[in-house]
Formats: C-alpha cells, sequence, structure tokens
C-alpha cells in the first residue's frame, strides 16, 4: 500500500502511532507526503491508494470514520486581512471561506499555526464554520482505494492507543523545526479531532451539500 500523508503538525499523533505500532508497515510501504492539495492530485491519479484527503474531495470515496476536525477553533486555518487570496495548498479553506462570504488571504497548516502563535489579526474558519452551523467541522477524511481491510483494522486500534501526550524531544525537535513552541504545539493537538462520528459526518454531508452552489 502506498499512504499519502499530509506533512502538517495535526498528523502528529497519527505518525507516532504508526511508528510504534505498525513498524512493518512503515517499513513495506512507499509513503508519499506533501500538502492537502498534493495529496488530493496523488489520489486523483491512484499514486497514492490511501490518504487523509481534503474533505472536498472526498465525496462518493470509500473511507473510514476517521479525519482530521475541530469542534471550536482550530488556530491553523485562517483568512487573514486583505483581498481574497486562495492558499495553494488547499481546497477545502478555500472552499469553506467563500462558503462563510469571508474575503482575505487564506493560510493553512503550520505557516497558519505560526501566524496565530505570533498574534494574526485573522479569523478562525472553523470557528466561523461552528458560529454559523453550531456543529464541528471536517477538515479531511481518511479514503482508500484498495486495502480497506487493513485501513479498518489501523483505525480500530488507532482510536485505542491513540495518545497525544508527545514525547517532548519529539516536540522539541518539531518546535525547532516549525520556529512554534513546543507548549503551542501540544495546545494545537488539543484541540484537534480524529474521530468522525455520526454528527461530524452529518457537518461533513452539510458542507459538501452548501460548497455544491459554489
Amino acid at each position: 500500500m502506498i499512504f499519502g500523508r499530509i506533512d502538517y503538525l495535526n498528523l502528529l499523533p497519527f505518525c507516532l502511532f504508526l511508528k510504534r505500532y505498525y513498524p512493518r508497515l512503515l517499513q513495506m510501504s512507499n509513503f508519499k507526503k506533501g500538502p492537502p492539495s498534493a495529496i488530493n492530485r496523488m489520489y486523483k491519479r491512484r499514486v497514492i491508494d490511501a490518504g487523509f484527503i481534503s474533505s472536498i474531495r472526498s465525496r462518493g470515496q470509500k473511507g473510514a470514520n476517521m479525519g482530521i476536525l475541530a469542534r471550536k477553533a482550530v488556530t491553523s486555518v485562517l483568512v487573514l486581512e486583505g483581498e481574497f487570496q486562495p492558499d495553494a495548498e488547499s481546497e477545502t479553506s478555500n472552499a469553506l471561506a467563500k462558503l462563510l462570504g469571508l474575503k482575505g488571504r487564506v493560510a493553512i497548516g503550520d505557516k497558519a499555526l505560526k501566524l496565530y502563535a505570533d498574534g494574526a489579526k485573522a479569523v478562525d474558519l472553523a470557528l466561523a464554520w461552528r458560529e454559523k452551523y453550531q456543529t464541528q467541522f471536517v477538515f479531511s477524511k481518511l479514503c482508500y482505494t484498495s486495502g480497506g481491510g487493513l485501513i479498518k483494522r489501523l483505525e480500530k486500534r488507532f482510536f485505542r492507543r491513540m495518545t497525544r501526550r508527545i514525547p517532548q524531544y519529539i516536540l522539541q525537535d518539531r518546535a525547532k523545526k516549525s520556529a512554534i513552541a513546543a507548549e503551542e504545539i501540544g495546545a494545537y493537538l488539543n484541540r484537534l479531532e480524529y474521530r468522525i462520528d455520526k454528527k461530524a459526518a452529518k457537518a461533513l454531508k452539510k458542507f459538501l451539500f452548501l460548497v455544491k452552489g459554489l
């Protein structure tokens, strides 16, 4: 199986889970890294068999009840002041900004988290969605074209074994690479959720319905 991984801090707990519980999978598989838009393209071209696909591209795809979501503020998906400017690394967030009628520069991922940590004035897209629709927002979903049995087993074990307690040496290493304080990275990961339950699935369905009109 070739797995596509979004190269952001938001998947750090999942990557550590794989390293601990599926080391053989890591050795046998080829991993493709990149921002969400690149993972979407690789998935569409079948360069990868599975990956965290942007919500807007998950329609009609086989998937696990697993993704990246936030109930309130996420702090890594922002719209900054200024003229509207989409983020080339995103598709879902650009569409969400348009859907919510927000003007400004869209920024996602680690660079957005750094802007937030530095006190940039911006609208948090997850929070804006929450305030309008009173539900969480699903940013991506784990989808697959093959290897469904493995994905389902992985999902089940992840929810049993997942931990947000990231070793300090890993936090410090990622802090050095991202220029974001280790404490902020830890707080950020606590704002994220990974289980797409019935309410989250309903929220995702609502988003996909609404963006059809854009």
